[in-house]
């Protein structure tokens, strides 16, 4: 019995040694969205349209959700800019597929959840819009966009204004 019991042991430590030595990957990707289900950081409303979602996945691999394209711009020109390494992701507004949110192309026009009007895309059109062009705009509260609630400069910049709340037309 004795000799069972210690391969046993010699087993198990075996197993937590690989196991403590295994390191966790760090996130990387869109999250699954939960539809229906997860909240809008900003609003708190359920993310339940496919077509105009949006993501943030910050340094330290915590994911940040948004149901609608702008509010994720807006969350990451007010709250993560200054997170260099801060992936941003958008819904493609014809396909619902994931696209990287700063090479994606952007239109207004769009029926929004928010209202804010602006759909991406992975090609652009004539009238598309790059990520600065769009985040420029919705900084300035043009377009539709309601007007932020404090003096923000561009993302990079070190006077950026402190706040995550920003006004929305629609509720």
């Amino acid at each position: 019995m004795g000799k069972i019991s210690s391969l046993f042991i010699a087993i198990v430590g075996i197993g937590l040694m690989l196991l403590a030595g295994c390191e966790r990957t760090p996130a990387d990707g869109p999250k699954k969205v939960r539809w229906d289900r997860d909240f809008c950081e900003s609003c708190r409303m359920l993310l339940s349209d496919r077509h105009y979602a949006a993501q943030i996945l910050d340094a330290k691999g915590k994911y940040h959700l948004f149901d609608d394209p702008s509010e994720m711009l807006l969350a990451f020109a007010n709250r993560y800019n200054k997170d260099s390494a801060a992936k941003l992701y958008v819904t493609d507004s014809k396909s619902g597929k994931w696209l990287d949110a700063r090479k994606a192309s952007y239109n207004s026009g769009h029926l929004t959840p928010m209202g804010f009007g602006y759909g991406a895309s992975e090609k652009a059109g004539p009238d598309s819009r790059d990520f600065i062009t769009v985040l420029t705009l919705l900084l300035a509260g043009e377009d539709g966009a309601p007007a932020p609630q404090k003096t923000h400069t561009m993302p990079g910049s070190h006077n950026m204004a402190d706040t995550d709340k920003h006004s929305h037309t629609q509720h």
